[in-house]
């Protein structure tokens, strides 16, 4: 491992993000970095990065989704039971058809197959797969086209799913938005933003740490949101300024890229056909939930079809403010389908592995 090397993969990477940024791309700090050290790696093979920068990513991108993780979201749980149950079954299925169709169709090994399938993050699920031996490279590139083709076909689609709907949304029982708790002796310690953030960060990276050494499938992820979640839905100590987010996806990015040689760009046309399935397939999955959950009550079709769609949290939000959906409800479904995706479906993967192998 050169210092040199590492040193100009990241400089790469974040040339990348700046790049990615400037052209408009959703994710640019993971994408544009992604992409620009993944071409350099597979033409030259310069560039390297430390494996220790996988565990470092992966405690801050859990203690991000961690942060996601409210207080309200947890009260409002119970009010969104039955729609979040029906959404997780029919995703946990969608990618368990997809991963083993890929592998008996396509001659994909079966980790690959499954995690290029999971609705989570990016960033989140690539380094999953880097820490369970699958191949990175192919999985990033199946979750970027997967939120590149959500992000541009969505509003036509919800227009065309909702052109027979009311304008507004069915009523519908509303959700809990009271305050918080009363303050912790946590509170009252770290009262500053920057002892806030340094306290954040020392528990991601040391979750990251015992995660990592405890052997559990993506553990430094899983153990670094379940305590900052923890935190979060019981202090008001845990927070992160979004800088540090930009910079653990363009380390994850530039990881991801690293990984890149010859013969992942020769393969490319093969995953024409996985992709047009999974893509297919998402499409079938918003639009029996949305019918399901707008035919019996649970929600209606507008904040079924955005709730439902494999996108980031935040994306969605943006779009359907546009669309007058109800956002707090599809706030709820999105953080609680991406803490999901992060920490339960590698183990669901890893059993499927394990039980086929």
């Amino acid at each position: 491992m050169h210092l040199f090397h590492i040193v100009g993969t990241i400089v790469i990477g974040i040339l990348g993000y700046f790049v990615a940024r400037r052209a408009g791309i959703p994710a640019p700090a993971m994408i544009g970095s992604m992409l620009a050290v993944g071409l350099v790696s597979a033409f030259t093979g310069f560039a390297e990065m430390p494996a220790p920068i996988k565990m470092a990513s992966q405690g801050i991108s859990g203690a991000f989704i961690g942060l996601s993780v409210g207080r309200r979201d947890v009260r409002n749980i119970p009010h969104m039971i039955k729609p979040l149950l029906l959404l997780l079954t029919l995703l946990t299925l969608n990618t368990l058809l997809l991963g083993f169709a890929f592998h008996t169709l396509f001659g994909w090994d079966l980790m690959t197959g499954l995690l290029s399938c999971v609705a989570g993050g990016i960033a989140d699920v690539s380094l999953i797969a880097m820490d369970m031996d699958a191949d990175a490279s192919t999985v990033a590139i199946m979750q970027t086209i997967r939120l590149f083709f959500v992000l541009a076909v969505l509003p036509s689609w919800i227009g065309f799913m909702t052109r027979n709907t009311d304008a507004a949304p069915a009523a519908s029982e509303p959700l809990d938005m009271s305050p918080g708790s009363s303050p912790t002796p946590l509170d009252r310690l770290l009262t500053t933003p920057r002892r806030k953030t340094a306290f954040t960060l020392v528990i991601a990276l040391s979750c990251g740490v015992a995660g990592y050494m405890s052997g559990v499938p993506a553990g430094a992820l899983v153990f670094s949101l379940v305590a900052v979640a923890a935190l979060n839905i019981t202090t008001d100590v845990v927070t992160m300024p979004i800088d540090i987010k930009r910079i653990a996806q363009i380390l994850a990015g530039s990881l991801v890229g690293s990984s890149v040689t010859p013969d992942t760009i020769a393969h490319l046309g093969s995953i024409v056909g996985p992709l047009i399935c999974m893509i297919v397939m998402y499409m079938a999955v918003n639009a029996l939930f949305s019918i399901i959950a707008s035919r019996t009550g649970m929600l209606d079709m507008k904040s079924a079809l955005f709730a439902s769609s494999p996108g980031g949290a935040s994306d969605m939000a943006l779009i359907a403010a546009d669309f007058g959906a109800d956002l707090t409800k599809i706030g709820v479904m999105q953080i609680a389908r991406a803490a999901y995706a992060a920490a339960i479906m590698p183990q669901v993967a890893l059993l499927c592995v394990r039980l086929w192998g």
